[in-house]
């Protein structure tokens, strides 16, 4: 069912919202069977909606609340005006586009959202597998999901006596690899992911064809990630387009020059003339029309700024920007603003290139730069497929557990780039310990060895005086519960065989 949105002052709101149910005489032709209206102040969120009963031609000499004092055309009866959660713009739809900004009345769709409940996990599996999980369970076998959808498949294949023999194998196989109690496995994983990082290189990844285009592969990207880097050295995008949409190459060049952040002086030159305090833009058309910017889009840009007066000439297609305040440096100050002010797409993305996969036969787009809340509210765009390398900005979009399985996939493709294997339970268990917390946390001293709840573990990593003053001052005791706060005052550690204490009792008749 269309709506209509608008924009309105709060005093306007508030005076139908008393007198509900009024007419309301507004500056637009609607259409009837209009029945509800969202309303905004800022044209960003809509916390207001209204309901409405009927639409008639606007007439003088009523009694209906007025918009404003001139251009009234029809009156709303508006039955209740109901306060409601915020919704941003991007939630209403005008023909299959997400609405990304309005300029006055305007009629959409706002797509209704159906929370179904999602059926427990173990009803969604097959038959096979559920039969195999209750043998497994009386023959006591801890067998997981994975494991047990696997085996489904020789089951058909197989006879009883053999199923049964390899379930005994799978049992015997699972037992023995599994770790001993106490066994230091942090020590173990920083050994397995530690020596091959010995053998990585220095390399950086650049995509042909593209000069400015690379991305940081190697020791120090695997760095980045267990550092927890705000901000990788060379952020970017893979993005998937939706199935309807991968192999159409119209579509998948719109979606670059929209994903693309296009700034002015990168589609214009920008001449300074100080004798009349003014800035000239001179629009290059060829570079305008490959990146798909008209003049009106330059215009509508230049029209957010505050504090100048844009002057346009029909005739000419030049600009005029003048600050509203003249002086050099407020001059200087416009100067560098128009530089960086962005005409259309995503801030953040910097390029754009679609790929044609090999495998797959379908487009791919890799970006410069990473911006996924605003990449991912593009309608081709693929928001299941579609990932950043910015682990923070993952965590902070998709929350903590998506960014504890970026940690894991990022560090195995780092590693298995440059042929090394590591176990991945290894890559599993650092990427659990970064974010077991609730927030990603480095693994040095500004992370988890910084806040270790042993002291003399704290010192024996960075920062030696620092740590023991301020627990003497503090007044903390050290359990001496790890493995380096045992080396330090040359007692067994509390792992393997040092956690296990014998106690000999004397025999008695």
């Amino acid at each position: 069912m269309p709506s209509i949105i608008f924009k309105d002052t709060k005093k306007n709101i508030e005076t139908i919202s008393k007198k509900a149910p009024v007419g309301y005489a507004v500056d637009a032709d609607v259409k009837p069977g209009i029945t509800d209206a969202y309303v905004t102040f800022d044209k960003k969120v809509f916390p207001y909606r209204l309901k409405i009963s009927g639409i008639a031609e606007y007439k003088e000499g009523g009694n209906a609340v007025e918009k404003k004092k001139v251009g009234l055309r029809t009156i709303l009866a508006v039955e209740s005006v109901e306060s409601i959660d915020p919704i941003p713009v991007s939630q209403f739809r005008k023909g299959k586009k997400k609405l990304v900004e309005f300029k006055d009345f305007e009629e959409i769709e706002l797509p209704k959202v159906q929370v179904v409940e999602k059926p427990a996990y173990m009803d969604s599996l097959s038959k096979e597998v559920k039969e195999i999980l209750s043998l497994a369970g009386k023959k006591e076998i801890e067998l997981s999901i994975s494991l047990a959808e696997q085996l489904a498949k020789y089951k058909e294949s197989l006879t009883q006596k053999q199923f049964d023999e390899l379930m005994d194998r799978v049992g015997k196989d699972l037992v023995s690899k599994r770790i001993d109690p106490f066994e230091a496995v942090g020590i173990i994983a920083a050994q397995s992911i530690g020596e091959p990082g010995t053998q990585m290189t220095m390399r950086t990844f650049h995509f042909a064809g593209v000069r400015e285009m690379n991305v940081t592969l190697g020791l120090p990207r695997l760095i980045e990630i267990v550092d927890a880097r705000r901000i990788p050295s060379t952020p970017s995008m893979t993005v998937y387009l939706k199935h309807e949409y991968e192999n159409s190459e119209d579509v998948v060049m719109n979606v670059v020059k929209e994903l693309e952040n296009t700034t002015v002086i990168d589609v214009a030159d920008i001449v300074t003339d100080i004798t009349q305090m003014l800035l000239t833009i001179k629009p290059d058309h060829a570079k305008m029309s490959e990146r798909l910017v008209n003049q009106s889009d330059l215009l509508d840009a230049l029209a957010k700024m505050k504090g100048i007066t844009v002057i346009s000439d029909a005739d000419s297609k030049d600009i005029a920007v003048k600050p509203q305040q003249e002086s050099f440096k407020r001059l200087y100050q416009v100067q560098e603003q128009l530089k960086v002010l962005t005409i259309k797409g995503v801030p953040g993305i910097k390029r754009a290139i679609a790929r044609v996969d090999q495998a797959t036969k379908s487009w791919i787009l890799y970006t410069q730069g990473s911006n996924l809340k605003e990449v991912l509210e593009i309608d081709e765009v693929d928001a299941n497929r579609t990932f950043t390398n910015d682990i923070i900005e993952i965590a902070q979009v998709l929350g903590i557990e998506a960014a504890r399985n970026a940690i894991y996939e990022e560090a195995l493709r780092t590693l298995s780039e440059q042929g090394l294997e590591v176990d991945h339970r290894h890559l599993m268990l650092v990427s659990d310990m970064m974010t077991f917390g609730g927030s990603v946390r480095a693994v040095g001293r500004q992370g988890i060895s910084g806040r270790k709840s042993s002291v003399l573990a704290r010192a024996a990593f960075e920062i030696t005086t620092k740590h023991l003053l301020r627990a003497g001052l503090l007044g903390e005791v050290d359990p001496l519960t790890g493995v380096a706060e045992n080396i330090i005052v040359g007692q067994p550690i509390t792992l393997g065989t040092g956690a296990v204490n014998l106690v000999y009792r004397a025999f008695t008749k």
